[in-house]
């Protein structure tokens, strides 16, 4: 099961995000669920809210879902992460890391939403070289968690259209065109599969 906490409650950001504080552990090792599996785990991870440095910890993805023992540690099911990319341009970010939204808390105040209120992460692995393989667990573990709440379920979209749509949008914000691969958990499972054929740049 996941909790709702406000980041700032155990980090130092102000933005809701569905995340659990301090989840159960061992050392560096997650308390696994019935039927949890660690699929991957890379050490020496720092991990960013927004452009907060929150520590350095062990990034380990489990087939339920994303845990980082730095600081009192912190865990993510997969379904709240909507999108996750490999960036690589310093335009957008000093160093290669692995980005990711997550689903904002509704907190009632206004319809529209601010850039700056959407809960971002940022995971910079000691060895960038690892990205790659660390972006391609984590879209295979999104894909087996889709999100039970998303209504798009087998609508028919054109993969093209969608990939132009979700580049544009970090084009915008300054990731594109070294961004290379991402994932967005609202598209379908063959998104993944074009995803994940794309080279790194």
């Amino acid at each position: 099961p996941w909790l709702k906490f406000w980041f700032r409650s155990c980090f130092c950001c102000a933005v809701a995000m569905p995340i659990e504080k301090a989840p159960p552990r061992n050392g560096d090792l997650p308390v696994l669920a019935e039927g949890e599996e660690i699929k991957f785990s890379e050490p020496r991870t720092r991990l960013y809210t927004q452009q907060h440095l929150e520590g350095e910890g062990v990034l380990h993805l489990t087939n339920q879902r994303v845990f980082w023992t730095g600081g009192p540690g912190c865990a993510i099911d997969y379904p709240f992460i909507t999108l996750h990319a490999v960036s690589r341009d310093k335009a957008a970010w000093p160093e290669p890391c692995l980005y990711c939204q997550l689903r904002a808390e509704d907190t009632g105040e206004g319809e529209e939403e601010d850039e700056s209120s959407v809960p971002e992460l940022r995971f910079v692995p000691a060895e960038p070289a690892h990205l790659q393989q660390l972006f391609q667990v984590f879209s295979e573990m999104s894909a087996l968690n889709p999100d039970p709440n998303d209504e798009q379920g087998d609508d028919s979209e054109d993969d093209d259209g969608f990939d132009d749509d979700i580049l544009g949008s970090f084009q915008n914000q300054g990731y594109a065109p070294e961004m290379g691969v991402m994932w967005n958990a609202d598209a379908n499972d063959e998104a993944m599969e074009d995803a994940a054929s794309d080279d790194d740049m």
